[in-house]
């Protein structure tokens, strides 16, 4: 079996990737009159669904301003010194981050929500943000080979050079 060589994670701003969202969604079921949708698998995007989904909001979508990525920024580096994992990218967009991180002996899914935790706690310490921050969940996918994990590397670079640009 191909050894793990990392993980590229993507995590959203809270109410910008909802059930129902037309670019597919992972979200498990939960409403009984829709039926159910397959959880850990990507769902069409579904209008009722979504709508139903931003009715149900408590708060604002949360878009990430440049004091806000510049905390998620430095969080994410002090997070890193503490850990066994590394960032070979990052990039923290308005709406989203990507993730690439290395290979780690810890559960993944516990390493994201971690990071999710402290950069929320920092957001909530040094800006004027009080709101939820990120999406419940996460996007993760396994990295197994060379060719993909160079691939994403340049993927999530491109993404600093076109915001940067």
């Amino acid at each position: 079996m191909a050894q793990t060589i990392g993980y590229h994670i993507v995590i959203s701003g809270y109410g910008l990737w909802l059930p129902g969202d037309e670019r597919g969604h992972w979200s498990e079921a939960w409403d009984v009159e829709l039926g159910f949708v397959e959880p850990h698998k990507l769902n069409a995007g579904d209008a009722v669904r979504r709508r139903m989904a931003q009715e149900r909001q408590k708060h604002p979508p949360t878009k990430f301003t440049p004091p806000m990525q510049a905390v998620i920024a430095a969080t994410l580096e002090r997070c890193e010194g503490e850990s066994d994992w590394s960032f070979a990218a990052i990039t923290i967009e308005v709406t989203h981050a990507h993730l690439l991180m290395t290979r780690t002996n810890r559960d993944i899914d516990n390493v994201v929500k971690w990071l999710k935790d402290q950069t929320t706690k920092a957001i909530h310490r040094h800006t004027s943000h009080e709101r939820p921050v990120w999406c419940k969940g996460r996007w993760r996918s396994f990295i197994f080979d060379e060719h993909i994990w160079w691939n994403t590397k340049r993927y999530i670079d491109r993404h600093n050079e076109r915001r940067i640009a």
